[in-house]
């Protein structure tokens, strides 16, 4: 399945092949044109010189090497009929001296004024080199372009005699200007039409893509329902088991520890309950489970978190570091929220710090702090020293199950972020490769009259 960008490669790609191969159509349309053209003006000047020289005698031809006026009128007549009849420029007759013997052309010259240039044909037939009419190629004299037919003329034994020459203009070069100009227009025309191409697909993409995601995110949370749902249901039955037992042992031996573990009991229990009901599609509160806001400082919450958090790595030395913004820690900073679930997603946070450390076979360094932004918001601020994040893997941080871990479940960051939002906060992530990564939640302040 290809990817948004591979999809857009591919169009790109489509779009500018089919706009080349438009052009390239067209250009070799033009140029077969032209041939066409030049073929059928040579086929029609061959033909007109061979028919022209059928009617030059060699009796005529001989009268006008020795000056005859009544062979040169009728020589000048027939080939200004062949003139008039085919539209053409000249008509010629010249000796192998490149001497004319009869033209149609008024002008004073005695001597072909173009033998440097189609000497070479004429010369071919003279001496015999081939029988059959020549056309030579387009030239161009001035500001007109011409194109010339010669045929042999043959006494009785077969002797060339003489040179029949046939000139006509060009005139299907202003038909081909225009086509040129034209398929110029249409190249631009075609250019732009792909661009515009482009830009309506990249916008339809954009859709497409918005309907994908959406259709994901769809398909995963119903998939994360039906997995929190089984997960929940399981975990309920063994917390409610073990309240019950801390609760006997309390009433037996009331102690410290058995009020915390009934205390993170029903903690664990409105955690998912809160899962559970969001699994079901509860209410905007329902990550939150039952837990109702209260004002806490926020300064006294990442202390213990700091303490709880060194228990939880008791092989581990590990390295604090010094928060970004150095607040007074005495100063209190207050937020209505709720704490349990902060804490939980604050917690969470540094254990993926711990775990990114371990797994850049690095110690363990995390930092917790918390500080006033002087806006009206403060923040809580997460940082490590791992291995860090590239920006594809920082693009989808927040996909439900999207990991990097082996053993991670894609739902850590995506449910915290989910979390935040419904205390009213913000979370984002900044990292890059080998600089390890900060997360920072940002909440409203409250000040504690």
């Amino acid at each position: 399945m290809f990817t948004s960008s591979k999809r857009l490669l591919a169009v790109a790609l489509f779009t500018v092949l089919l706009i080349l191969a438009v052009n390239l159509a067209w250009w070799l349309f033009y140029d077969r044109t032209a041939q066409l053209l030049d073929q059928q003006l040579s086929r029609r000047l061959s033909a007109v010189a061979a028919t022209t020289s059928l009617a030059l005698t060699p009796e005529m031809v001989d009268g006008l090497t020795l000056g005859d006026l009544d062979a040169y009128l009728h020589a000048t007549n027939l080939l200004s009929q062949a003139q008039e009849a085919d539209s053409l420029s000249e008509l010629f007759i010249l000796d192998d001296n490149y001497t004319y013997l009869a033209t149609t052309s008024a002008g004073p010259d005695t001597v072909y004024f173009l033998s440097e240039l189609n000497g070479p044909y004429i010369d071919s037939l003279i001496y015999g080199l081939t029988a059959r009419a020549i056309v030579t190629p387009s030239y161009r004299t001035g500001r007109i372009i011409l194109k010339s037919a010669f045929v042999p003329i043959h006494d009785e034994i077969g002797t060339v005699i003489a040179v029949l020459g046939v000139e006509a203009n060009v005139d299907y070069f202003d038909t081909l200007t225009d086509l040129k100009r034209n398929l110029y227009y249409s190249s631009g025309i075609s250019v732009l039409g792909g661009l515009l191409f482009g830009f309506l697909f990249i916008l339809v993409q954009r859709r497409l893509n918005l309907a994908q995601q959406r259709l994901f995110m769809n398909e995963t949370h119903a998939y994360l329902g039906r997995m929190v749902a089984v997960v929940a249901h399981e975990i309920k039955n063994p917390l409610m088991i073990i309240r019950a037992s801390a609760e006997r042992l309390a009433k037996k031996q009331k102690t410290a520890e058995s009020e915390f573990i009934i205390e993170e009991v029903d903690r664990l229990n409105q955690i998912v309950s809160g899962y559970l009901d969001f699994a079901k599609g509860g209410s905007g509160d329902s990550m939150l489970g039952n837990e109702q806001p209260s004002i806490i400082d926020l300064h006294e919450l990442c202390a213990n978190i700091s303490r709880h958090f060194q228990d939880q790595y008791p092989q581990e030395t590990i390295t604090w570091l010094d928060p970004r913004d150095k607040n007074d820690a005495t100063k209190p900073i207050n937020v209505a929220c709720h704490p349990r679930s902060l804490r939980q997603v604050i917690l969470n946070l540094l254990i993926n710090g711990a775990d990114a450390c371990q797994a850049a076979s690095r110690p363990i360094q995390v930092g917790l702090s918390a500080t006033d932004n002087g806006d009206g918001t403060v923040a809580v601020i997460v940082t490590d020293r791992g291995d860090g994040m590239n920006k594809k893997e920082l693009a989808r941080a927040f996909d439900p199950f999207y990991t990097t871990k082996q053993t991670g479940s894609g739902l850590g960051l995506y449910l915290s972020r989910k979390i935040v939002a419904q205390i009213g906060g913000r979370m984002d992530i900044k990292s890059r490769p080998g600089h390890g990564a900060e997360v920072v939640i940002r909440l409203k302040k409250m000040v504690r009259e």
